[in-house]
């Protein structure tokens, strides 16, 4: 008998242990994540203090300076955003002096302006964000678990809101970007105070 009672004292140790690593595992996770978010909120805090504009425009001018003549819908395609995004990013840009489009057969092209190209040039190795730097440095195998991993973790999430994946991060960090939230719960909570 005292054999038995040792063989359960094991499995429920194992199974302890194995609860245990799994919650630092987790606790690890979420630092990571708290780790890469800080670094993107940095990062635009750093482009709004240097050159006075978001890191979306930023990225936006880093695009120009490396392929000129861009249409909308490429910059767009590249940045991973909507193009009505991109057009108000470059309106924003064009009323700074920083791009100026030009009228094309198809649609409208964009081009850095002196300024716009020195503020390029000021900022070519984060030009394009910090996460997407990063993610372009992984080799291709850790790349495809990164998105294997982040995708079977979005499936995951409660309030996931698939829109956001074509909106800039700083549009999804700044408070303000959750008050319709907000405002859905108390519409919620108060409704039901009501009944």
């Amino acid at each position: 008998m005292p054999a038995k009672k040792y063989e359960v004292d094991e499995a429920h140790e194992d199974a302890a242990v194995a609860w245990a690593r799994r919650k630092e595992t987790i606790r690890g996770a979420l630092k990571l994540f708290r780790v890469l978010l800080d670094a993107a909120r940095r990062h635009a805090e750093w482009v709004e203090a240097r050159h006075g504009i978001g890191g979306a425009h930023l990225w936006v001018l880093w695009e120009l300076g490396q392929s000129p003549g861009m249409r909308a819908v490429d910059l767009a395609k590249n940045m991973a955003v909507h193009r009505q995004t991109v057009e108000n990013l470059v309106r924003e840009l064009q009323e700074k002096g920083l791009v100026r489009v030009e009228a094309a057969a198809q649609s409208p092209i964009h081009f850095l302006t002196s300024d716009g190209q020195s503020i390029a040039d000021a900022s070519p190795e984060y030009g394009q964000g910090v996460l997407k730097a990063a993610l372009e440095r992984l080799p291709d195998s850790a790349l495809g678990q990164v998105v294997d991993s982040m995708r079977a973790l979005s499936e995951c999430l409660p309030f996931r809101e698939d829109r956001a994946a074509l909106k800039p991060l700083a549009d999804i960090l700044r408070a303000s970007a959750h008050e319709p939230t907000r405002q859905a719960h108390a519409g919620h909570r108060q409704a039901n105070l009501e009944n």
